[in-house]
């Protein structure tokens, strides 16, 4: 069974997804490398190019050509606006949702190179009102919320959340 994250952009899901995927003995998926390795363009070029209702749309193609089994994948924050998408990981998965308070979204999403240009639903909203869009689709999608702590560690993210992984009696 594949351990599926999701989440706002900014929340740890790459990050929090590879420390996991190392301490499980689990490949590592990407959703945005995967687009990457697909396309040979990033997810930033796409949305620039098509736009966010285009961009859902090939998104969710791609994330359907995402073939594996026991692995951890980090989606974008995108993934779940589509069900087509997400519904597809789900078959083979468990959908986590990361879930840290919006005052570190905001605090970490400014610190990334590319801001929130990367972002689906940047170029006319605030992170907050994005927040408040994805959250029912989240909430929707998951089968497990994970509350981050502000400024939690990634490394304790990920060691809390193996312990709840095991009393889920998800992994062992």
């Amino acid at each position: 069974m594949n351990i599926i994250l999701i989440g706002m952009p900014g929340s740890g899901k790459t990050r929090v997804g590879r420390i996991l995927a190392t301490k499980l003995g689990r490949k590592f998926v990407d959703v945005d490398d995967f687009i990457l390795a697909e396309t040979g363009k990033d997810s930033a070029e796409h949305l620039a190019k098509l736009g966010d209702a285009k961009f859902l749309e090939f998104e969710s193609r791609i994330v359907q050509k995402i073939a594996v089994k026991n692995a951890v994948i980090a989606t974008s924050g995108s993934v779940p606006l589509v069900a087509e998408g997400v519904n597809f990981l789900k078959k083979n998965g468990v959908v986590i949702w990361l879930r840290p308070d919006l005052k570190s979204i905001e605090k970490r999403v400014a610190n990334r190179r590319d801001g929130a240009t990367r972002i689906v639903g940047a170029q006319s909203k605030t992170l907050a009102e994005i927040l408040e869009w994805r959250e029912s689709e989240y909430l929707k999608h998951q089968n497990l919320i994970f509350e981050i702590e502000s400024e939690m560690p990634k490394e304790l993210v990920a060691a809390k959340l193996i312990e709840r992984l095991r009393a889920e009696k998800i992994v062992d």
